[in-house]
């Protein structure tokens, strides 16, 4: 019965804040409202009083929650099935799998959450421990994981290893790999800023590909720059003289600030998370073979799958990630695959991955006929002598 979820609020107490715990109890108590409303058997007229005239009532279908103003016309037709359903031999290709995190509360209230740190929600919990069991059904194992500073990214990693019995596989955490920074908007609730500001604005900050939200103080909580442990451990910014200067003066001593992002767009956070995938991770683990798990947030990997994928900016807004579920990435094949539940369920209808979905699930580029004769014409050009070698591409 909905609202009985008020009962087990306990039990999710020490993964909220205050505030947290505040929202989450008045979307529960209104979910209860709206149950016992259907067994009320009340029309509601369709006029009012006003001043001693009967005027008809207008229509009002606002509600605390997001009522889908804000969802994109992103459902791809129901004949429309992902190709690439199952189609991995993780004992002969090469792969990187890349999942988002975990359902976090600030997920549930619809809340701005970027840079700001709560971790997964019991609901959370539970996508990261499905994603690692069914990545333990197709036998898959890692050599290593990367992934985000922030706590729900790295609880995920966890529950999926601890899925796999591999906790002792090395975790590489990076700032680079953050969630994009929603500036003044932290923490605030997506409903609330659509009221303000209207849902147009909200749109383009949302999905905007290049559009930045207003940034944030230099002295707010959600300035990155306030964190002890960002300041003294990040050393791969840049020093901001401005921020220096002025940390410096009220200080009265020499304070090296560096230039925390205090505002970004998708456009920006993919200008960082895509050097990290081509320059660090494929040099020191794609390179050398290692059996590589990213476990990151929705626009982080939108900026990776773009470089992987070929998705035009245009429609990266487009891209929708599900919480929890495990994207295969053949690097011999330069294709997305789903893994295979065994629900039979057409994954476009199970999961929303928005209208972008055509670019991201693309069939494979190469099949196993051509690896075939890919290892034909090598071993052929081997026996030749070597002057007359033809010059070939390895995949």
């Amino acid at each position: 019965m909905p609202g009985t979820e008020l009962l087990d609020l306990q039990k999710s107490t020490p993964r909220m804040t205050t505030l947290e715990q505040s929202l989450m109890k008045l979307k529960k108590e209104k979910e209860l409202e709206r149950w016992a409303g259907q067994f009320v058997n009340e029309v509601k007229s369709p006029y009012k009083l006003v001043n001693g005239a009967v005027e008809e009532e207008e229509d009002d279908t606002g509600d605390f929650e997001e009522v889908g103003i804000l969802k994109e016309a992103v459902s791809v037709h129901s004949n429309s099935v992902v190709p690439n359903v199952g189609l991995v031999d993780v004992k002969k290709d090469p792969v990187v799998v890349l999942v988002r995190h975990g359902t976090t509360p600030h997920n549930q209230l619809a809340l701005f959450t970027g840079w700001e740190d709560p971790p997964l929600s019991d609901v959370g919990v539970e996508d990261a421990r499905r994603g690692g069991l069914l990545l333990k059904q197709h036998g898959f194992e890692f050599d290593v994981v990367y992934t985000s500073w922030l706590t729900r990214a790295i609880q995920t990693a966890w529950y999926i290893l601890n899925e796999l019995d591999t906790p002792w596989v090395p975790l590489i955490k990076s700032w680079r790999l953050n969630e994009r920074h929603y500036g003044s908007l932290t923490g605030k609730s997506k409903k609330m800023i659509g009221n303000i500001y209207g849902q147009e604005q909200l749109k383009k900050w949302r999905r905007g590909f290049d559009i930045p939200p207003p940034k944030a103080s230099s002295y707010s909580f959600s300035y990155p720059g306030n964190d002890y442990r960002r300041t003294r451990y990040v050393k791969d910014l840049r020093i901001s003289f401005t921020e220096t200067f002025c940390r410096s003066l009220e200080a009265r001593k020499l304070e090296v600030h560096r230039k925390f992002p205090k505002s970004e767009s998708l456009e920006m956070c993919m200008a960082r998370t895509i050097p990290f995938y081509t320059e660090r991770i494929i040099p020191e683990a794609v390179a050398k073979g290692k059996r590589v798990l990213i476990a990151s947030h929705e626009n982080a990997l939108r900026g990776i799958l773009m470089h992987l994928c070929e998705i035009p900016p245009e429609h990266m807004n487009e891209l929708h990630l599900p919480n929890g579920v495990p994207l295969i990435y053949n690097v011999r094949r330069k294709c997305i695959s789903l893994l295979d539940d065994g629900s039979d369920e057409d994954p476009m209808e199970k999961y929303d991955f928005g209208s972008a979905a055509q670019y991201l699930f693309r069939p494979c580029e190469l099949t196993d006929d051509d690896f075939v004769i890919c290892d034909q014409e090598v071993s052929t050009s081997l026996q030749e002598p070597e002057s007359s070698r033809k010059q070939l591409t390895y995949i």
